[in-house]
C-alpha cells in the first residue's frame, strides 16, 4: 500500500489507485488527488491461437484499453502496423502510373510514325486518320508487343489505304519502315483484321487489289504522258474480263509494258528495268505475264494504239 499527502485530511494517508478511470483516491475522505495515473508496469499480452499454428501467421495481441471509455475487464485488440505494406502499396500505384505513362508513349510514338509513313508516300490524311483508328483499336486489343510495333504501323497503314480503294503494295510500306519485311506485314495484317473481327465484332471490309489502283501511279512516278496512262487505265479494265491468274502487280505492270510498247512518244518509252523498280517485280515475271498477255494486246490498247494512226 502507498500513502500520500491528502489536503483535506492534513496527513498522510494511504491512498487507492482506481485503474480503470487513473484516480488517486485518498483513503481516508475520498478525495481525487490525482486523475491522471499512468500504470507503468510491464502488459500482459496472449496472441490468438492461430500465432502458434502458422510461423507465418501475424500475431494479434490483445491488451487492456488505455482510456476510460472502456471497463477494465474489455479488452482491444492491438494490431502491429507493417511499414512493408505502406511500401508495397505505394511502389504497386506508382507501377500503374509508369505503365499508364509508358503505354501512352507508346501511342503518340506510333501515331506519329504512322504520319511519317503516310507522308513519305503521299497519302491523303483522311486514309492516315483510319490507319491511327486501327492502331488504337489493335492496341486495345494487345494482341502485339513492342517489338511488333512498326510491323502493326505499316499493316495498319497498309489495310487503310485498301478501304479507301487507293490500295498500296506491302513493298511500297515496307521501303518507308524501319526495316520492316513484306513478311512480318502481311502477318501483322493478317492478325489484325482477324482479331478486330472477332474481338471488336466487326467487319473489316476490305477491298481486292485490282491493277487498275496501281497503273495510274506507277505510270506517273515512270513520268509517262496523260495519254498514256489513260491508254494504261483502260487497258487494266478491260483486263478484268479476261481470266489472267496473276496478282494485281504483275498485271499492272505488264500493261504499262505494253502501252511504252505500243507508244511512239519518247516520253512514254520506259525500260523495263524501270517498270520492275517502281511496281517491285523482276523482269522474269513481266516476261512470263506478258506471254499470257501478248495475245490481248492489240485489244487492250487499241484505242492508244489508234490515237496514234490518226496522228500519223
Amino acid at each position: 500500500m502507498e500513502s500520500s499527502y491528502c489536503k483535506d485530511c492534513n496527513i498522510s494517508t494511504v491512498i487507492v489507485f482506481d485503474r480503470a478511470t487513473g484516480d488517486t483516491i485518498c483513503s481516508e475522505c475520498g478525495l481525487v488527488l490525482d486523475s491522471h495515473y499512468i500504470d507503468e508496469k510491464d502488459d500482459w499480452r496472449t496472441f490468438t491461437p492461430l500465432a502458434s499454428k502458422d510461423d507465418n501467421y501475424d500475431p494479434i495481441s490483445t491488451v487492456k484499453s488505455p482510456n476510460n471509455l472502456k471497463s477494465r475487464h474489455n479488452s482491444t485488440p492491438a494490431m502491429r502496423f507493417d511499414k512493408n505494406i505502406f511500401d508495397h502499396h505505394k511502389s504497386f500505384r506508382g507501377n500503374i502510373q509508369k505503365s499508364v505513362d509508358f503505354s501512352s508513349h507508346q501511342a503518340d510514338n506510333a501515331i506519329h510514325y504512322i504520319g511519317d509513313m503516310a507522308d513519305r508516300l503521299g497519302i491523303v490524311d483522311n486514309i492516315k486518320l483510319q490507319a491511327t483508328s486501327l492502331y488504337m483499336k489493335a492496341n486495345d486489343l494487345k494482341i502485339f508487343n513492342i517489338r511488333k510495333k512498326h510491323s502493326l504501323c505499316a499493316a495498319c497503314l497498309y489495310v487503310a489505304c485498301r478501304q479507301a480503294n487507293k490500295a498500296r503494295t506491302i513493298k511500297e510500306i515496307c521501303i518507308v519502315t524501319n526495316g520492316v519485311t513484306k513478311k512480318e506485314v502481311s502477318r501483322a495484317k493478317d492478325l489484325l483484321v482477324h482479331h478486330i473481327e472477332e474481338k471488336k465484332g466487326e467487319c473489316m471490309e476490305i477491298s481486292s487489289v485490282r491493277p487498275r489502283d496501281l497503273v495510274r501511279r506507277f505510270c506517273s512516278t515512270l513520268g509517262m504522258s496523260n495519254k498514256a496512262i489513260q491508254a494504261a487505265e483502260e487497258a487494266a479494265n478491260r483486263v478484268q474480263r479476261l481470266d489472267i491468274r496473276r496478282n494485281a502487280i504483275s498485271i499492272a505492270g505488264t500493261i504499262i509494258y505494253l502501252v511504252s510498247e505500243s507508244s511512239k512518244e519518247p516520253c512514254d518509252k520506259v525500260a523495263i528495268k524501270d517498270i520492275c523498280a517502281v511496281a517491285g517485280l523482276t523482269e522474269i515475271t513481266i516476261r512470263y505475264c506478258h506471254k499470257e498477255l501478248c495475245n490481248y494486246a492489240p485489244w487492250l490498247v487499241e484505242t492508244y494504239a489508234t490515237q496514234h494512226a490518226k496522228e500519223k
